[in-house]
């Protein structure tokens, strides 16, 4: 089976900080990226986190926990936007993924 996980940068893709909204197997949600610290958070629609689950490149593995997010799909949506960054050394405006 195929799966695809759709995101888009809601705003500014040159801020401090920029949120994005993701699509993926009939669910949706959010993430903040800190760039410059390259920290990944998900959080809500206006960008405030949710729980204390965090994402830093510098250590490279999740921490924290947020009521009802599945932490595996987070992960994706983390190593989606990370290869794009890393590859255009800013924050992209889109990182789709697709698995098949």
């Amino acid at each position: 089976m195929s799966a695809s996980i759709g995101i888009w940068a809601q705003g500014d893709v040159n801020g401090d900080v920029v949120l994005y909204r993701w699509e993926a197997d009939r669910q949706a949600g959010f993430v903040a990226f800190e760039v410059r610290a390259q920290r990944i958070r998900p959080s809500d629609e206006s960008g405030r986190p949710l729980g204390s689950l965090l994402f830093d490149a510098a250590v490279g593995e999740p921490s924290g926990s947020a009521e009802g997010v599945d932490i595996p799909l987070f992960i994706e949506i983390v190593v989606a936007l990370m290869r794009i960054y890393r590859r255009a050394g800013c924050a992209p405006a889109t990182a789709h993924a697709y698995y098949l």
